[in-house]
């Protein structure tokens, strides 16, 4: 992570956007050079629709962005966010194929992007409002300065994660990829299976109230269900969405921690928010009964949208809940 951003104040933005299967590069080209170009449209999730002469094959994304489409066969040419090198999300990345041009939240290069001949820029955008700018870019000025020159997609990251991953699956399949490859239909049957084995485990745990939770300093913040949340919670996780008419999440100072009580705590373990170690030395949330009773587990919040990134936290989350009891 870079030095300086844990020095920023976490806001919304900020807490959704640092987070956290073999790619191939696409070919160049598509069709027979004889054959008259027919195009290539796709329509993002903000209903932009961004229309070149030939299917674009120099991709630049967002750090979670990049994960995902590694993850379904596409491997970006450039990518940027917080310190992507050190990004969990992308472990395992080829980076010898793939140069960084933003390594600080809302810095992007130019020079360095226009290095690349990048023909597509892809990234994740959480409404509302509408009109905010897609992760990665500090201000829609900023967006709309580097989308003059490069076409920005935005994939909604506030749906729920089986229409994200349908929608990443979309633009792949767009990019060339073919979604009924051996190891697309793979990574599918495996995400099938583990979502069956957590709902199995949560039938189990179904009289328990869990709650999801990211926090710095001064404050708990307790998030509302979407995105992944909703997809656990639709597999029968007993999460409690927080309160609140905030979109994502109910900031609570820690001297009301307890305000939802809870039987289990699913904590953010992205580098970019409050480690639980130094949480658990603030008394409210110590003497909170799931954390007395040690009942927390580390929340992989928002992950790629890919099967294979959600087989990984699904079976993550299953193992961590499965004998979580009744406290209170």
């Amino acid at each position: 992570m870079n030095e300086h951003a844990a020095e920023r104040p976490i806001t919304r933005r900020r807490l959704l956007a640092t987070g956290v299967a073999g790619g191939v590069a696409l070919l160049a080209g598509c069709g027979s050079r004889t054959r008259r170009e027919t195009g290539w449209t796709f329509v993002d999730d903000r209903k932009h629709a961004i229309r070149l002469k030939r299917r674009p094959t120099r991709i630049v994304a967002y750090t979670t962005a990049a994960a995902a489409l590694h993850d379904w066969g596409v491997t970006p040419v450039g990518v940027f966010g917080d310190d992507p090198r050190e990004d969990p999300s992308l472990a395992g990345f080829p980076w010898n194929k793939a140069q960084i041009v933003g390594s600080v939240y809302g810095e992007i290069d130019i020079e360095a992007l226009e290095s690349l001949k990048p023909e597509l820029i892809v990234s994740r955008w959480y409404p509302p409002p509408a009109d905010t700018p897609v992760f990665g870019f500090k201000d829609l000025k900023q967006e709309r300065t580097i989308g003059s020159l490069v076409p920005i997609v935005g994939m909604n990251g506030r749906v729920i994660a089986t229409t994200q991953i349908a929608r990443f699956g979309d633009l792949a399949g767009a990019l060339g990829v073919s979604r009924t490859s051996g190891m697309v239909s793979h990574a599918r049957a495996a995400f099938a299976g583990a979502a069956a084995s957590l709902s199995q485990v949560a039938r189990r745990e179904s009289d328990l109230r869990i709650i999801a939770v990211s926090a710095d300093q001064n404050t708990m913040f307790v998030s509302r269900l979407s995105g992944d949340l909703a997809f656990y919670a639709q597999r029968g996780v007993p999460l409690m969405s927080a309160k609140t008419s905030d979109p994502y999440w109910d900031y609570v100072p820690w001297t009301k921690a307890g305000k939802y009580a809870a039987d289990g705590i699913l904590y953010d373990a992205r580098s970019n928010v409050l480690p639980l170690t130094a949480a658990k030395g603030i008394r409210a949330f110590a003497e909170l009964p799931a954390v007395r009773a040690n009942q927390i587990a580390a929340w992989q919040a928002d992950p790629p949208p890919s099967y294979d990134r959600y087989r990984r936290t699904m079976n993550e989350l299953a193992t961590a809940i499965v004998g979580w009891r009744k406290v209170i």
